[in-house]
């Protein structure tokens, strides 16, 4: 029988761990109190500038998993450690991630930033560069180029955007027409087109459309973008940290580790047909968006929330 089913407190041996955790209820201790007991784990960032705090405990995975309270305190920690200890550190958290969730892509800016992951710049000090990290850990990053010069230009606001007649609360553009398009609620045509369409969100159209009622038919239009040989580029007005404040405030909050893990999911089954983009503002969404359309594929290998959260666009 294996050693780790075995009561710290009374040493009785358990065939699961989930027999060990019902057992401790006869101890009169909580799951928390059990293994920060007898399994201390300290915060490596605090540790680092001479102080000692346990790790809070949320679950076992994440008890075990984590090495820090916050993703700040792992950013900083590397940041203040050798390369001799951060590289080696770094590239088996990209490993484990790889590992665990049996991706074929390196995880994205985005990807890397809600699973409180080092970041790219990271990755990029410790390896020359992120496609060298991802190499290590045996795949490819998701995005590989660069954000194209061609983005600094001016976009002529005589060019038509076409606007999808389901679209609820359309953006303003200086000019456009309504027309029903097979998915994606915005998209350009003529001369302009390539195969590039875009699906404006809310923040809680958002979470709704990631949600367990509508993934199916959100999944269905991403299908049917890929069919068409298309890209669409889903794009929601506002950050990744409003949506997670106004979470907390709304009558009915969403489980946001299941969004997550549901856009990480459609990210990568449908890697280089579709991204998510989360410009901050509606007015950002309206100045963007047409760039996005009329650059077309030169974007669809961008990884466009790196340059956004670093204020490069």
């Amino acid at each position: 029988m294996s050693s780790n089913y075995i009561c710290k407190i009374c040493s009785l041996e358990f065939e699961s761990e989930k027999k060990l955790h019902m057992h401790l209820r006869s101890h009169k201790i909580t799951l928390a109190e059990y293994y920060i007991k007898y399994y201390p784990r300290y915060n490596l960032y605090l540790q680092s500038i001479g102080k000692e705090e346990l790790l809070p405990f949320k679950n076992k995975e994440q008890y075990f998993s984590k090495d820090f309270s916050t993703r700040d305190q792992l950013l900083k920690w590397c940041e203040n450690q050798p390369s001799e200890i951060v590289k080696p550190y770094i590239l088996k958290l990209l490993k484990k991630r790889v590992s665990e969730k049996n991706l074929k892509y390196g995880p994205s800016h985005l990807e890397l930033a809600v699973n409180e992951m080092p970041t790219i710049e990271l990755y990029q000090k410790h390896f020359r560069s992120y496609s060298a990290a991802c190499k290590e850990a045996g795949v490819e990053p998701m995005f590989s180029s660069r954000l194209p010069e061609t983005w600094k230009s001016t976009i002529d606001p005589s060019i038509k955007i076409f606007i999808d007649t389901r679209e609820q609360q359309p953006l303003e553009f200086a000019n456009s027409e309504l027309l029903k398009l097979d998915f994606g609620d915005y998209a350009v045509g003529k001369e302009h087109y390539d195969y590039t369409y875009v699906d404006r969100k809310g923040e809680q159209d958002f979470k709704s459309t990631l949600s367990k009622n509508n993934l199916e038919r959100f999944k269905n239009e991403l299908q049917r973008a890929k069919d068409f040989d298309s890209y669409l580029f889903i794009v929601t007005e506002g950050s990744i940290s409003s949506i997670e404040k106004h979470n907390r405030w709304a009558p009915h909050m969403s489980n946001m580790k299941y969004i997550y893990h549901n856009m990480r999911v459609l990210a990568h089954e449908f890697a280089g047909s579709c991204q998510f983009v989360f410009t901050g503002s509606r007015e950002e969404s309206e100045r963007i968006i047409p760039k996005l359309l009329v650059l077309g594929q030169r974007l669809w290998d961008v990884d466009l929330q790196y340059y956004i959260d670093n204020d490069l666009i």
